[in-house]
């Protein structure tokens, strides 16, 4: 591995100077021109290139697939020809097609039902009534709604979309599968899926957050406060008829 940074930026500065003092009159004005520099961004980290070994950079298909997509398993993992990722709510899997295989709609079938994904494809050099082969077949770890579930091919790629049957992060995408920790993935949930009463919950906490910065009553401190100032001139009350005077009451 080498290690470049670049030099430190060097200017000579111009000097501005007057040949006569006499300001009046321009012609007796001279600017002296700024000495040749060369200007080289100042960079503000060290660049780090790696030597190139051709033997050591050889990557296996599998390991191109898990480099290219890393981003693309959020919440979930990458596998050896498959990537899944997950929301609370749905899941995401991208399928590796086989280099034998001829990619149209025609030549691969998915069939997603509520506990299991198969996917098969028509080899590129099969005939009409030759045998399918077996791009993925596992049972999902949970339940999933097949109807609302969807796929899709993109270039050498199935993007397929499920939706879960209930609101549960899972640990592994089929049974088999190595199984993630949940401790490390991001379990917030996003504003805009959460229900309109958990919506509203949200938006309430926030701004009784914010009014407790500013030293403003909350929400359940102006509840009380309505409950107290209708009480004070119900029937029967020690202060009815006299003003509202909150500082003569005591509650928690």
């Amino acid at each position: 591995m080498y290690k470049w940074k670049n030099p430190t930026l060097s200017l000579q500065k111009t000097v501005l100077s007057d040949v006569n003092s006499d300001t009046s009159n321009p012609l007796n004005q001279s600017v002296t021109q700024s000495k040749s520099f060369n200007v080289i961004p100042t960079v503000a980290q060290e660049i780090e290139v790696e030597s190139c070994d051709k033997t050591n950079n050889i990557k296996t298909s599998a390991q191109i697939l898990k480099t290219s997509h890393e981003s693309d398993s959020y919440n979930g993992a990458v596998r050896e020809n498959y990537i899944w990722t997950q929301t609370l709510n749905d899941l995401d899997v991208l399928v590796k097609v086989p280099e034998n295989i001829k990619v149209s709609k025609d030549s691969i079938k998915v069939n997603i039902t509520s506990t299991k994904l198969q996917i098969v494809g028509k080899p590129s050099d099969s005939s009409t009534n030759s045998k399918w082969d077996n791009i993925f077949d596992g049972k999902l770890s949970f339940k999933v709604r097949s109807g609302e579930s969807t796929w899709s091919i993109e270039g050498r790629q199935i993007n397929i979309h499920l939706e879960k049957a209930m609101e549960k992060w899972w640990e592994a995408l089929i049974v088999d599968e190595p199984k993630i920790d949940l401790n490390k993935i991001d379990c917030s949930k996003h504003f805009d899926d959460m229900a309109p009463e958990e919506q509203m919950k949200v938006q309430e906490l926030m701004w009784n957050h914010q009014q407790k910065i500013l030293g403003k009553p909350t929400s359940e401190q102006i509840k009380m406060e309505a409950t107290l100032k209708q009480a004070w001139n119900a029937k029967g009350s020690p202060f009815q008829g006299t003003p509202y005077d909150p500082s003569i009451l005591k509650y928690n």
